[in-house]
């Protein structure tokens, strides 16, 4: 494997998933008290209480989350052009 593709694999499958991992999981906890009753989010600089919001404000980063842990498990990327 050539040093372009260990440089990759390292910096998507390692760097880049624990960037999202952690991010996701650090946005999420932040928006944890918009989730809770009586929070409100600002939505075009109008507060709104609508409940499809708050809950996207918090899935969301949980996705990125687990996108990054699947990264992490993600099998090295090898390239085609290798065997040729």
């Amino acid at each position: 494997m050539t040093l372009y593709w260990r440089f990759f694999n390292f910096l998507v499958r390692r760097v880049m998933a624990l960037v999202f991992a952690v991010g996701g999981v650090i946005m999420a906890a932040a928006s944890v008290p918009y989730v809770l009753p009586g929070g409100t989010i600002d939505v075009d600089g109008v507060p709104t209480d609508d409940l499809v919001f708050r809950w996207a404000v918090f899935l969301l980063p949980l996705i990125v989350a687990a996108f990054g842990i699947a990264l992490y498990r993600a099998k090295p990327y090898i390239s085609f052009w290798r065997n040729v």
